[in-house]
């Protein structure tokens, strides 16, 4: 199999047929263009990979030829040659869009080497295409599920509503049993649901039952009295329980008084669960309309908790995706392979020094781990420059974070996130980017990013410049305490700092 189709466009035929036999015992497809013209029309007509173009030609010069393919494709990538490597010339084709730039005469190594970076490169465009394309036709698939399942609801006594408010499962279940509880005035209501590992039935929500029966109970299909409500498939109101000779052997489940009620959770035909009530207030017993009741509260929440299930796996599938995503960010560059790992680290950190609740602590942890994800469509050379950038080039690094929030923005469930992604450089003076907001119009969560992120970046090496000493760092943030940074924040990481020095020990020795 072909490693790659690459087109080379070089009016010097000696220097295609080296490139080719170069490139094709590396496993690529080469096909040769002996013009600019020939080569703007090859690659209209045919899908490469990877283009290398020869920026002195007769007929068309290479930054034309360049500019005409990342018209037709803007995602193309291309390498230039050139024989006079000029800046001016390299800064032209490098802001058309050049990948990067050989000069002649090569060397093969080097320029085996950069081709591979290269197509590694485009493919990681394309998957990054493929990948985002598939998450918007998910979004868009789970949105109209969520829709169409939400119309089917008839909300019974305002309990279908109360339940469609939440896709978290926890939340849905412990909201069902509440209702339940409320609308029949119960002091006993359980759901379980199936465990597909054990294909037991274990309780997830409750009320009224000791905490002992609820991390007990496990029961398989068949047995009385939830596993014979899953294994028939059929809701029971049953009088005196006593008396019912379905029910006459108990299992461990606990019922107070001889009349209950057991309804099957079903989908598609298939139980996911079973729902109890027993114990009136009253001391009544059940009667029809109640049946009535929980058959119809046992259908919604069936609906509902599946479609829980099915929210929460495509959310851990868009967090795993984008995360994989975010990975190569780091591992793009050694410098800062771990950085994310690290910056969420102390902004966790930081929240609960803080006081934040645990959802606050997700939202941030997730942001600190996609902070960087808009950097996939930033120049290798420029992350990796050891000296000072350009304006046009701190121009392009300014603009990560928008593209970061602008990557996630379809995936509506992550919220705040976004929020906080998009504003992890700005600056409590307002002098920071993209924004240029201050002080409390910072969500505190990017505020806490921003002490994390530079900390790290402080302690850590860099292509331009060696870690600080940790004592050194700490003193940069005392010093821009109240200028670039919030503090409150810093006033807090601090304190973490005194109560677990070691958190920043694995850092300062990688």
């Amino acid at each position: 199999m072909a490693e790659g189709n690459i087109l080379v466009v070089d009016d010097e035929l000696v220097i295609c047929e080296l490139l080719g036999d170069l490139l094709k015992d590396k496993g690529f497809s080469v096909n040769y263009a002996l013009s600019g013209g020939e080569g703007i029309d090859a690659f209209s007509e045919n899908n490469f990979d990877l283009v290398i173009v020869d920026l002195k030609m007769p007929d068309i010069d290479g930054t034309k030829v360049l500019e005409k393919i990342k018209e037709i494709d803007p995602d193309s990538v291309v390498i230039v040659i050139t024989g006079y490597p000029s800046f001016e010339t390299v800064q032209t084709a490098l802001r058309l869009g050049a990948y990067d730039y050989i000069t002649k005469p090569f060397d093969l190594e080097e320029i085996s080497f950069v081709i591979k970076r290269a197509t590694a490169f485009r493919n990681l465009i394309l998957t990054n295409k493929k990948l985002m394309k598939e998450l918007e036709v998910q979004n868009i698939k789970l949105e109209e599920r969520v829709k169409e399942r939400t119309r089917e609801l008839s909300l019974l006594y305002q309990t279908g509503q109360d339940i469609s408010s939440t896709l978290k499962l926890e939340e849905v279940l412990a909201t069902i049993v509440d209702r339940v509880c409320a609308v029949l005035e119960l002091e006993i209501c359980s759901i379980l649901l199936v465990d597909k590992q054990s294909d037991e039935l274990v309780i997830r929500a409750a009320r009224g039952l000791e905490k002992e029966i609820i991390s007990q109970t496990k029961l398989k299909t068949g047995e009385p009295i939830s596993g014979w409500i899953a294994e028939h498939k059929e809701a029971v109101l049953v009088d005196d329980i006593e008396k019912d000779p379905r029910f006459a052997r108990r299992s461990k489940e606990k019922y107070y008084t001889h009349s209950f009620i057991s309804a099957p959770l079903m989908v598609k035909d298939e139980v996911i669960g079973v729902i109890n009530v027993n114990n009136k207030r009253s001391r009544q017993p059940f009667r029809e309309e109640d049946f009535r009741l929980v058959k119809g509260i046992a259908a919604e929440a069936a609906i509902a908790v599946e479609n829980a299930r099915l929210y929460s796996s495509l959310e851990e599938t868009y967090i795993r995706t984008i995360m994989a995503l975010a990975s190569t960010i780091d591992a793009k560059d050694h410098y800062t392979k771990t950085h994310s790992e690290h910056v969420t680290e102390y902004a966790v950190a930081i929240a609960k020094e803080m006081g934040f609740s645990e959802k606050e602590i997700e939202e941030i942890s997730h942001a600190c781990q996609l902070h960087d994800l808009g950097k996939i469509g930033v120049h290798d050379y420029i992350l990796t420059k050891p000296g000072k950038l350009t304006p046009q080039e701190w121009e392009e690094i300014k603009l990560h974070s928008l593209k970061s929030a602008e990557i996630l923005r379809p995936l509506v469930f992550l919220g705040g996130v976004i929020e906080l992604v998009e504003q992890h450089h700005e600056r409590y003076d307002g002098k920071g980017y993209p924004f240029g907001i201050k002080a409390e119009k910072i969500k505190l969560g990017a505020r806490i990013m921003a002490v994390a992120d530079s900390f790290d970046a402080m302690i850590t090496d860099r292509p331009y410049r060696k870690a600080l000493p940790k004592e050194e760092a700490i003193a940069e943030l005392k010093k821009n305490s109240g200028t670039q940074f919030d503090t409150k924040v810093v006033e807090a990481f601090l304190r973490v700092l005194d109560k677990s020095p070691q958190i920043v020990m694995h850092t300062i020795t990688t």
